[in-house]
């Protein structure tokens, strides 16, 4: 089972973090969401993949009304892994490392 873990208000100002793939799986797509909702938002990745051991810059810069949501990644073997509740606003500038 793959985890997520962060080191490191209200935003609206752009964030960034890098994202750190320490699984045995490409992750093919990360989706991020408001808590309130059971709707994703579009693939962060686009037509990008992280490879295990890679990272990837992330930055939103889309005037973010809350700092609080949701992420689902999901892989090339088809399972995905999802954790509630990320402050982004903590995360800012900081790493996210997804992981067994």
């Amino acid at each position: 089972m793959a985890m997520l873990a962060s080191s490191a208000s209200a935003q609206t100002d752009p964030i960034s973090f890098t994202l750190t793939n320490e699984t045995e799986y490409t992750l093919t797509h990360l989706y991020i969401s408001l808590p309130s909702t059971d709707q994703w938002e579009e693939d962060i990745f686009g037509d990008d993949v992280l490879a295990p051991g890679d990272t990837f810059e992330i930055s939103i810069d889309d005037g973010l009304d809350e700092c609080v949501y949701d992420i689902r990644a999901d892989f090339e073997d088809g399972d995905s892994i999802q954790i509630g509740s990320v402050d982004f606003c903590e995360l800012d500038g900081s790493d996210l490392v997804v992981s067994e």
